[in-house]
């Protein structure tokens, strides 16, 4: 492999037993690209990182965290649409923070964390998520999504999708300092540049112009707010959010300094009746923090204002996000709450208290409970961009049957007569079958026959009883045989008995006539 290849899968290298695909719709949603994410639980070859950068399709996705709970990149997803790159990366600059951005396959950006050595995913993550806030943009997707894997259950995590598909003639290229777009050299460059050891990342703080002295006890978003001043559009959610703060810091003097936060900080200040009118509002009840609304959902840092002596506290709602679906006949699903990792039943994710029950068993929390409603709608959010996983057939319950189905048929012994079926063997013959076919001729039936297996309904019920399955009943045997697996039921004289009798076309695995050996060949006793 080509040295620049090596360097790349270095930078990048993630989990090894799995990596990700994304298959476009060729549609379009708020400006980013529609599609389906898929998983494949495959290792991640040498091949897959020379096609990328080949520019071979599928382009590759890569889970950054390792089994271990670790990784050595990370990164803010942005998919805010239309954007400024070169803005962001200036504003990366001035925080002398270590981000190296990439434009993503939609046109987005990638905000890369490179670390010389593995780390924890959830140093990471709080890193990321506290970046975000100071960038502006902590409503968006962080990676690694979890902080930590249940390998032992299957499970994988999310991949993101590499920069530098087709090489130096990218369009998911990186951008210099001063926002140019560069090669795979310079972006090699810049990563050695901005790659940081663990020790040097904690005490890493972004650099602001204007720091607000004295307001490191109150939630990071007004801080941040307050640091850039708070323009037009956004002023009363935010002075609802100071006001709640206030009154918790200064409960006799919190009007006062509403109104000194007011002609301080709002660019131009509210109207004396406005702020007046909030004063009123919150001296009739203590409300909480609005950490969903605009502008304070894009500058949150949800751990760091937990910590805060006058945060949200315990009142923030949990990050409910990233679900993943394995997909079988009873499907199970993997869910990320607060970055940990809960795996779930369809009935589970579907019934919130189950939810909330299935989150105390496996990661001791218990998230707030929302409305139905609410509930209802961060269902539909999570479906919208589900990961599907496709399960073997073999595993699903018809594979089973069908596996169970196999060894009766190849296994209980050939019926060389019909009355032999009574025995719980199945009898082999030719049987005609109508098959559609479609040529020059058009659409016609043909005859063909083929080879055969007659055996009794009962005595393969007590050959899947005695090999403990119990998934189908008989009525979905007989269904599953007639339209999966093109066979049905005909009646026989068995013991000069009329007998309902199952088949199916069957192609024996022995099927090869006996062949005598050779005694020329052979070597004498």
């Amino acid at each position: 492999m080509e040295e620049r290849v090596k360097k790349f899968k270095s930078i990048f290298y993630g989990l090894d037993r799995a990596y990700g695909i994304y298959k476009s719709s060729g549609e379009s949603v708020n400006g980013k690209a529609g599609g389906q994410a898929f998983i494949l639980k495959k290792p991640v070859t040498d091949q897959l990182w020379i096609d990328h950068i080949a520019g071979k399709d599928p382009s590759l996705g890569i889970i950054p965290i390792r089994d271990d709970a670790t990784c050595t990149w990370g990164c803010i997803d942005v998919d805010t649409y239309p954007l400024d790159h070169k803005k962001i990366v200036r504003k990366i600059r001035e925080l002398e923070i270590p981000l190296v951005m990439c434009r993503s396959k939609s046109g987005g950006a990638h905000l890369f964390l490179f670390t010389k050595e593995p780390i924890q995913a959830k140093l990471m993550r709080d890193k990321l998520m506290e970046w975000a806030g100071e960038l502006g943009y902590a409503n968006c997707e962080i990676f690694p999504k979890q902080i930590e894997l249940y390998a032992d259950r299957g499970d994988t995590g999310n991949f993101l999708n590499l920069p530098y598909h087709e090489g130096d003639d990218s369009m998911r290229h990186a951008f210099s300092d001063d926002g140019v777009a560069v090669g795979l050299d310079n972006f090699f460059a810049l990563y050695d540049t901005y790659c940081t050891s663990k020790e040097d990342l904690k005490k890493i703080k972004p650099k602001r112009k204007n720091v607000v002295k004295n307001f490191n006890d109150g939630p990071p978003c007004l801080e941040t707010l307050m640091s850039q001043g708070v323009p037009q559009g956004n002023r009363d959610n935010t002075l609802y959010q100071y006001a709640v703060y206030s009154k918790k810091k200064w409960p006799d003097d919190w009007k006062g300094k509403l109104e000194e936060f007011n002609h301080k900080y709002m660019q131009p200040p509210l109207p004396a009746k406005q702020v007046l009118k909030m004063q009123n509002q919150h001296e009739k009840k203590d409300y909480q923090y609005k950490c969903n609304d605009q502008p304070m959902c894009t500058f949150c840092s949800p751990e760091e204002c937990k910590s805060r002596q006058f945060g949200v506290g315990d009142n923030l709602n949990s990050q409910i996000s990233d679900l993943t679906m394995y997909k079988s006949d009873d499907s199970t699903w993997y869910l990320n709450v607060d970055g940990k990792r809960l795996k779930l039943s369809s009935e589970q994710l579907y019934n919130q208290h189950q939810f909330r029950q299935a989150c105390m068993n496996q990661i001791v929390d218990v998230p707030n409970l929302l409305t139905s409603n609410s509930w209802t709608r961060k269902l539909q959010q999570l479906m919208k961009n589900v990961v599907i996983i496709e399960m073997p057939h073999e595993i699903t319950r018809a594979g089973r049957f069908e596996t169970l189905l196999e060894q009766f048929l190849e296994d209980q012994g050939e019926a060389e007569h019909v009355d032999e079926i009574d025995m719980g063997k199945a009898l082999f013959e030719e049987r005609e079958y109508i098959d559609k076919i479609n040529d020059e001729k058009g659409e016609r039936e043909v005859s063909v026959k083929r080879m055969t297996a007659f055996f009794k309904s009962d005595k393969l019920q007590k050959f899947l009883k005695k090999h403990d399955f119990k998934n189908f009943t008989s009525t979905e045997m007989a269904a599953h045989i007639r339209n999966r697996l093109g066979g049905g039921d005909t009646r026989r004289k068995i013991k000069g008995k009329t007998t309902y009798l199952w088949y199916l076309p069957w192609i024996r695995k022995n099927s090869d006539d006996f062949k005598t050996p050779n005694m020329e060949e052979e070597a004498p006793f």
